[in-house]
C-alpha cells in the first residue's frame, strides 16, 4: 500500500493542491452589497464605511404589501409613498429626474420606506391616496396612515402631498416630513385615526330618486355651457361619457334642452387639438379652456367613451365630421392599440422624448419609427367597453370587421377576466390580478349586457347577471344599500379599510339592474337601483360634470324604454339585419331582447303600445307611429 501511494498519490498531491489553491483565489461572486469590503480585517473596520456609496444612493422600491407594512413598523419609519402611470410625461420625467437623483435617494433610503404603486393597477388605492397629479406623493405613517398637516390653504389636517416637482423640492419635502415626523409622531397618529373615521372622499348627499334630483343637475349643464369652445365651465376639457347619451333619452321624453349642448360639445371636441386626425383618436385631456396645454397620452377608455357618444349623436343625427372622427378612432383603437389575439392595451403614452409629450403628434409628418410605445397592461373593464362600443358603431357603419373586434375584446374578458361565481379579474394581462374593484364589475356587466343586445349571444347575458349577482352578495357591508370600491383581500391597512361607496360606480351598476329586471332576469332590479342612487340624489348639482352618470340612471330608472324583441335564428342574416337596424332607431332608451324561433322579426313595446317589423327599412315608421300614438 506504502508502494502504491508513492507511486501514484504523490504526483498528484500538487496538481489538486494548486487546483484547489486556484478555487479559493476566484471564489463564488462577492455580492453586491458586500463590494470593497475586505473580510480579512476584523468586522469594525472592514465595515467602517460602509454601505458604500453605490448602495446609499440607489433606488430600493416596495409594493403595497403586508410585509412591506410590517418593515416600516418594525424600523418605525415614515412611508414614501408613490401612486405613478407610465403614459403621463409629467410621471416619465419625474421618474427620470428627481426620482433618479442619487441625493434623493440617500434621503429617501436613510429616513423613509419607499413604496411604487400602479394607479391603474390598484384603483382602490388611487382613490384613496391619488391628488389628480402624476404622480402622487403622499408622506404616510408607518402603518399606512396619511401624515397630517395645516399648512394648507384650507387651514385643516389634510393629507401631506407631493405633485411632479424637481429634486430639490423632493428634498425640501423629505427634509421636513422626517422632522415632522420624529417631533410629533404620537400626535400624527392619534389625529390620523380620527381623520380616517370621519373623512369621506364622496361627500355623498342621500336623497330621494325622482325628477327633481335631477333638474337641477340640468338646469346647472344649462347654465355653464362653453359656447365658444364646447363643453362646461372654463376647464379642463376632455369627454364626458354619457352626456350625449342622457341627451337622447330626454329629447325621448320631450325635454331636448341638452340635445345641442351635447351635440356641440362632441363637434368642439372633434374640432379641437385633443382630436388627432392623422393617426385617429383623441389624447387625453386639455387643462386649458381653449383647449390649449394637452396632456397627450391616448387611452383606451376615454376613447372607447368618445366612440359610444358618438355613436348615438349619428343615431340622433347624422353629422359627416363626427361620422369621419368615428371612424378614425375606431381605426385607432382597432390598430395602434390592438393585441394581436384579440382585444386592446391600455395606452399610447405620452412622447417621452419631447418636452410636453407631444413631439410625435406636432410634427408635419408621422414617423411610424418615432411612435411613443404602447402600455401593453390589458384591463377587464375597458377592454369589455371596447367591445360593446365597436359592436355599435360597427352597427352603424355597416363594417363587419369592427363588429369582429369588439366580439373579440368581449370574448377575451370573458374567457380570461370573468370567473363563475366569483366576479371580474381587474388585470388581464400581464401578471393578472385578481382583485376585485366596483370599477371593473360595474363596466363588465355593463358591457356584457350591451354586447347581448348587439349580438344576441347569450353567454354574454349570463354572464353579465353572474356578474352582478357577486356584487349584490359580497360587495357591500351590514344595512348599506351602496356598493363598496373593493372587496378586501387579506389584511387591510393605512386608508383601506376606509369603506368608500364611489357614485359614479354605483350608478353604472344601479343602470346594470335597471337593464337586468327590462330584460326579466331581476325581478328586484330596480328597487335595489332605486336604494342605491338614493344614497347620492341629494344634492348631485354640486358635483358638475361628474353627475352625469347618476344623472342618467335616474332618468333611466324613471324613464320606459323602448323595449324590442327580435324573433328568428340569432346567425340569420335577416335577423341580423333587424337587429342593426333596431340598434340604430332614432331613440335614445332602447333595450333589446332576443327570443329564439320564429321567423325573423322585430316587436316594438313602449308605454303599453306595441308595433311589429319584419323588414328593416320599415322599423323608422313602425317606431313613428308606436311614439306618436303613444304621446296622445
Amino acid at each position: 500500500m506504502t508502494a502504491l501511494r508513492r507511486v501514484f498519490f504523490r504526483p498528484i498531491a500538487p496538481a489538486l493542491l494548486g487546483l484547489l489553491a486556484g478555487v479559493l483565489q476566484v471564489g463564488p461572486p462577492v455580492p453586491p452589497y458586500l463590494k470593497g469590503i475586505d473580510l480579512t480585517k476584523p468586522a469594525q473596520a472592514a465595515f467602517a464605511d460602509w454601505p458604500s456609496k453605490e448602495l446609499r444612493e440607489r433606488p430600493y422600491w416596495l409594493n403595497w404589501s403586508t410585509l412591506s407594512l410590517q418593515r416600516a413598523v418594525l424600523f418605525n419609519q415614515p412611508i414614501f409613498l408613490v401612486v405613478t402611470v407610465p403614459w403621463s410625461r409629467s410621471a416619465q420625467r419625474m421618474a427620470s429626474e428627481a426620482l433618479a437623483d442619487p441625493v434623493v435617494w440617500r434621503s429617501l433610503n436613510h429616513d423613509y420606506l419607499s413604496l411604487l404603486v400602479s394607479a391603474d393597477r390598484r384603483p382602490d388605492l388611487y382613490a384613496r391616496y391619488g391628488t389628480g397629479n402624476w404622480p402622487a406623493i403622499s408622506l404616510l405613517l408607518p402603518d399606512g396612515s396619511p401624515m397630517l398637516s395645516q399648512a394648507n390653504e384650507q387651514n385643516v389636517a389634510l393629507p401631506i402631498s407631493v405633485g411632479p416637482i424637481d429634486a430639490k423640492g423632493v428634498l425640501f419635502n423629505l427634509g421636513e416630513g422626517r422632522k415632522y415626523f420624529d417631533g410629533w409622531q404620537n400626535v400624527l397618529q392619534g389625529v390620523s385615526q380620527v381623520y380616517e373615521k370621519r373623512v369621506d372622499l364622496e361627500e355623498a348627499t342621500p336623497g330621494t330618486v325622482s325628477a327633481k334630483s335631477i333638474d337641477p343637475v340640468v338646469r346647472w349643464l344649462l347654465g355653464n355651457i362653453d359656447a365658444k369652445y364646447g363643453g362646461f365651465g372654463p376647464a379642463p376639457k376632455y369627454a364626458l361619457p354619457g352626456l350625449m347619451e342622457w341627451a337622447f333619452l330626454r329629447k325621448d321624453q320631450g325635454r331636448g334642452s341638452l340635445i345641442e349642448p351635447a351635440r356641440n360639445t362632441l363637434k368642439k371636441l372633434a374640432a379641437s387639438p385633443l382630436y388627432d386626425p392623422r393617426d385617429g383618436g383623441f389624447h387625453r385631456m386639455a387643462a386649458a379652456p381653449d383647449w390649449g396645454s394637452i396632456q397627450y397620452e391616448k387611452l383606451l377608455e376615454p376613447n372607447v367613451e368618445l366612440i359610444r357618444e358618438i355613436v348615438f349623436a349619428l343615431k340622433e343625427a347624422d353629422d359627416p365630421a363626427l361620422r369621419d372622427a368615428l371612424r378614425s378612432t375606431t381605426r385607432f383603437v382597432t390598430t395602434v392599440l390592438a393585441r394581436p389575439s384579440g382585444g386592446f392595451h391600455l395606452a399610447q403614452v405620452a412622447d417621452p422624448s419631447s418636452p410636453d409629450g407631444g413631439g410625435y403628434w406636432k410634427a408635419a409628418e408621422a414617423d411610424p419609427a418615432k411612435a411613443p410605445p404602447i402600455d401593453k397592461l390589458t384591463l377587464a373593464g375597458p377592454n369589455a367597453m371596447a367591445g360593446a362600443a365597436l359592436l355599435r358603431a360597427g352597427a352603424l357603419l355597416g363594417d363587419p370587421a369592427l363588429e369582429a373586434a369588439g366580439r373579440a375584446a368581449l370574448d377575451l374578458v370573458l374567457a380570461r377576466a370573468v370567473v363563475p361565481g366569483r366576479g371580474v379579474d381587474h388585470v388581464i394581462e400581464s401578471e393578472p390580478d385578481r382583485g376585485r374593484y366596483l370599477v371593473t364589475q360595474s363596466k363588465v356587466a355593463f358591457a356584457l349586457l350591451d354586447g347581448y343586445e348587439s349580438t344576441g349571444d347569450a353567454r354574454y347575458l349570463a354572464a353579465a347577471n353572474d356578474v352582478a349577482m357577486f356584487v349584490l352578495h359580497h360587495m357591500k357591508k351590514g344595512k348599506e344599500t351602496a356598493y363598496r370600491d373593493h372587496l378586501p383581500i387579506g389584511l387591510e391597512f393605512g386608508l383601506l379599510d376606509m369603506p368608500l361607496l364611489p357614485m359614479q360606480d354605483n350608478a353604472r351598476f344601479a343602470r346594470v339592474l335597471v337593464r337586468l329586471a327590462a330584460l326579466g332576469l331581476f325581478e328586484e332590479g330596480r328597487s335595489t337601483a332605486e336604494a342605491i342612487l338614493g344614497n347620492y340624489a341629494g344634492d348631485l348639482a354640486v358635483r358638475g360634470v361628474r353627475a352625469l352618470e347618476p344623472g342618467l340612471a335616474i332618468d333611466e330608472l324613471l324613464s320606459d324604454p323602448l323595449v324590442v324583441t327580435l324573433e328568428g335564428p340569432v346567425d340569420d342574416r335577416r335577423t341580423q339585419a333587424l337587429r342593426r337596424a333596431v340598434l340604430n332607431v332614432n331613440h335614445g332608451w332602447v333595450v333589446i331582447k332576443t327570443a329564439q324561433g320564429g321567423a325573423p322579426a322585430a316587436t316594438l313595446a313602449w308605454k303599453g303600445a306595441t308595433r311589429r317589423a319584419t323588414d328593416p327599412a320599415s322599423l323608422g315608421k313602425q317606431l313613428q307611429g308606436l311614439v306618436e300614438g303613444g304621446a296622445r
